[in-house]
């Protein structure tokens, strides 16, 4: 995980990276220009997270490029399914832009599985602070079979 500077959060509500992956890191997670925090939720199938953004993920003049918001709001949604047990690949998401991010600045994202249809998880996030949501997604995540995490894992040890 990145260092985590700016960031606030409870440390007794910290998860792990609920999801194996290239032990060299992950985009999001271990980003030097995004500090994240994925945290524990009270409710069933949701997970919280903290995020704050440098000026190297800015877009428009000081504010947070749009590509950046839709890849923490992908990390959001793959940490949700993975940490509630559903080991999965994103097959299609769409995120909504309603407000643009200033960078430098702490929000909030919310995660939560919406429904379970087999191997299709729906997962829907938001990216917000205490006055306003400034993007959502939702997403269809397919759960990876044994023989494909078999074959991620192989991978990994090359």
């Amino acid at each position: 995980m990145s260092q985590l500077k700016h960031l606030k959060y409870d440390p007794a509500l910290l998860v792990p990276k609920p999801y194996f992956g290239d032990p060299r890191g992950s985009f999001v997670i271990n980003s030097s220009d995004i500090e994240f925090a994925l945290q524990k939720s009270s409710q069933k199938n949701e997970l919280l997270a903290q995020v704050w953004f440098n000026i190297a993920t800015a877009g428009p003049p000081g504010h947070v490029h749009g590509g950046c918001q839709a890849a923490v709001l992908d990390e959001m949604m793959g940490s949700v399914g993975w940490h509630h047990g559903h080991g999965v690949v994103a097959a299609k998401i769409e995120v909504e832009f309603l407000e643009m991010v200033p960078v430098e600045k702490q929000y909030s994202l919310i995660g939560r599985i919406t429904s379970v249809e087999k191997r299709k998880i729906f997962i829907e996030a938001e990216l917000f602070d205490p006055k306003k949501t400034y993007a959502r997604s939702t997403g269809l995540f397919i759960v990876l079979t044994e023989e494909q995490k078999q074959d991620l894992a192989t991978k990994l040890k090359k």
